[in-house]
């Protein structure tokens, strides 16, 4: 995962990087000769020098960088963010923040690769930042059921394809490993095989799964087991719906209606990572009609780019809540930004 990114980012670094140690060599020679020429003359100040020669490393500890270089540095790494889907607001964001940090920096002449990579990754932390910090579900749920607010109510939205139904016996998994007793309900009454897919995975996970008839209302089945739930003292009830785009009005009042009739503590928008940049559009349009509370990404083991965990953080504002990265039932990992951060940019 993100190995497009990672590779195309890391070689443009390394690449602007290398080009510098070069020059620096042969201005190092220079100012050693003039060194050697003016032994009396008193050391002179520190200057504010070029990168691309970085010719005051011999006298000083640190340089700055000018427009020139850091314009020339940061044009080095646009074209490979865009190119693995960052989109293009999101790469101008992350630009920005990284000219900030690199105009205010003094950079360590005798370390430039370790320093440069902390500003880039300081960069992206402050783009990831925009998305906030995502609830916990099983900290969410338990403080939930101890309140006595239970059955905790989770419903699950996106488009077609993307994982839902496998996200939502994830984290029915998730729950049953930390004591938390959960029920599915299969809302999705329309897709050919969905309600048996349910049931496979309920099945799978050790859970109950509450179904209807295909054609049934998808708000009935959720009704029917809130109140199993209610009835067996269950902590929660993960309600799957079939997937939908954001532009068929008529799906989104269906969905709205589960929604008003559920009344769900928490909605969770389930995308899949290789969709690229529309995923964003889907999401900011859900999000018009029904508050978003996290989102969960799947098939990031699929997604050579990584791009666009980037996007999503920092063009919807939503917490990415959890990264799926497989099939099996515990292939499901906690989003923080140092996930990401480090998948991209690694601190060595």
């Amino acid at each position: 995962m993100f190995d497009g990114l990672r590779k195309k980012l890391s070689e443009a670094v390394k690449g602007f990087i290398k080009r510098e140690e070069k020059t620096i060599e042969k201005e190092e020679a220079q100012e050693r000769r003039v060194e050697e020429k003016e032994k009396a003359k008193e050391e002179k100040p520190m200057v504010k020098v070029s990168l691309t020669t970085k010719i005051k490393g011999v006298i000083s500890s640190s340089v700055s960088l000018n427009d020139s270089e850091i314009d020339g540095f940061l044009e080095n790494i646009k074209v490979p963010l865009l190119e693995s889907d960052v989109s293009y607001e999101t790469t101008e964001a992350f630009l920005e923040s990284l000219r900030v940090s690199l105009t205010e920096a003094r950079v360590d002449s005798k370390n430039i690769n370790k320093e440069m990579v902390a500003l880039v990754r300081k960069a992206l932390f402050n783009v990831l930042a925009k998305s906030g910090n995502g609830v916990d579900i099983v900290q969410f749920v338990k403080q939930r059921v101890e309140s006595g607010n239970s059955p905790v109510k989770i419903l699950f939205l996106g488009p077609n394809g993307t994982g839902k139904t496998t996200t939502m016996a994830k984290i029915a998994y998730m729950l049953k490993k930390n004591g938390i007793s959960s029920v599915l309900s299969a809302s999705d009454t329309f897709r050919a095989a969905a309600i048996e897919q349910t049931e496979h995975h309920a099945n799978k996970v050790g859970v109950k799964a509450i179904k209807g008839k295909y054609g049934a209302d998808p708000a009935s089945i959720a009704f029917d087991a809130i109140a199993h739930a209610k009835a067996n003292s269950i902590n929660a009830v993960l309600i799957d719906t079939a997937g939908r785009q954001e532009t068929n009005r008529n799906l989104i009042s269906e969905m709205e209606k589960m929604v008003r009739v559920a009344k769900p503590d928490l909605i969770i928008f389930v995308g899949e990572s290789t969709t690229g940049n529309q995923l964003t559009e889907q999401i900011k349009e859900f999000n018009k009609f029904m508050k978003i509370d996290g989102i969960v990404l799947t098939k990031l083991d699929c997604d050579v780019k990584g791009g666009n965990a980037i996007s999503i953080a920092y063009m919807t504002g939503i917490p990415l809540l959890f990264l799926g990265t497989g099939e099996s039932y515990d292939a499901l990992v906690k989003y923080t930004p140092e996930f990401i951060v480090d998948a991209i940019m690694p601190n060595n």
